[in-house]
């Protein structure tokens, strides 16, 4: 274990140096103590609670991840935008599950907490998902499995931090096998007719886009996570054009996720235009 996390040290200093030279070294590095400084002050903090539910973080790596649900800034506009858009009366799928804060905030709107279904690639990442939602009281079923397409399964590197998952990226961890599903597939064994889609698989949207136009016409909302840094900023632009031209309008925004409504459909909670 030692040995893999000294590899992967070595590697990531690697590509740093490659991407941004010494200074990006010595800027990691400085980060990183700060980090490590934040985290010591806080380590006697073994819970966290969000928008009234309750996180488990003993078993969480010492990341970024775990230092932003401290500050209370972990997926802030996502848990924002789930309270004031998501239709409580319809199913809800959710791609990119992580640790369930946004599942368990979802689950606890709906009006049937059973139809809603989370999907999470990392296998790491399920005990600690199942943890947060025994701890909340939620009813999400959680898929261990992969939106991917032309394959029956997928092998990838599990990131150790849980916060992403590219499954084109080496991310430190050994190599793991998970089946892959469609959105396709998780609709027609549900029978759902329309439900609300939330949307975080790192890059892979882009995917989704190209191999399941006919299922997201049955999505009313769409909370989408975007992700230029890997997949590069044309086909950002080429995803949200799409999506435009297939009947979606953008409702709200911040950075890199967007909230699209599909025309027609009555929101939850929709902005008010100026008179």
């Amino acid at each position: 274990m030692r040995a893999v996390k000294l590899i992967k040290k070595i590697w990531t200093a690697g590509r740093i140096f490659r991407d941004k030279g010494f200074s990006g070294v010595m800027d990691m590095i400085r980060r990183k103590a700060e980090l490590s400084q934040k985290l010591l002050a806080t380590k006697h903090i073994t819970t966290i609670t969000l928008d009234g539910c309750t996180f488990d973080l003993k078993r969480l790596p010492n990341t970024p991840m775990k230092l932003a649900l401290l500050e209370q800034d972990y997926e802030a506009f996502e848990r924002r935008a789930v309270m004031r858009y998501v239709n409580s009366n319809e199913p809800v799928i959710e791609l990119g599950g992580c640790i369930g804060v946004v599942a368990c905030i979802t689950n606890r709107l709906l009006t049937n907490p059973k139809m809603h279904i989370v999907v999470e690639v990392n296998p790491n990442a399920i005990p600690i998902l199942e943890d947060s939602r025994r701890r909340n009281q939620c009813k999400f079923e959680i898929l261990n499995e992969a939106i991917a397409y032309h394959a029956d399964s997928i092998t990838f590197n599990p990131a150790s931090d849980l916060w992403s998952n590219a499954l084109a990226q080496w991310n430190g961890e050994a190599k793991v096998t998970v089946p892959t599903t469609r959105l396709q597939d998780i609709v027609n064994q549900r029978g759902f007719t329309s439900f609300t889609l939330i949307c975080d698989i790192e890059g892979h949207e882009y995917d989704l886009l190209l191999n399941e136009t006919e299922v997201l016409q049955k999505v009313n909302t769409l909370i989408l996570e975007t992700h230029a840094r890997i997949i590069g900023e044309d086909k950002t632009a080429e995803i949200l054009r799409k999506l435009e031209n297939a009947g979606f309008r953008t409702i709200d925004q911040d950075s890199f996720v967007v909230v699209m409504a599909r025309d027609g459909h009555p929101l939850k909670n929709a902005p008010q235009s100026a008179a």
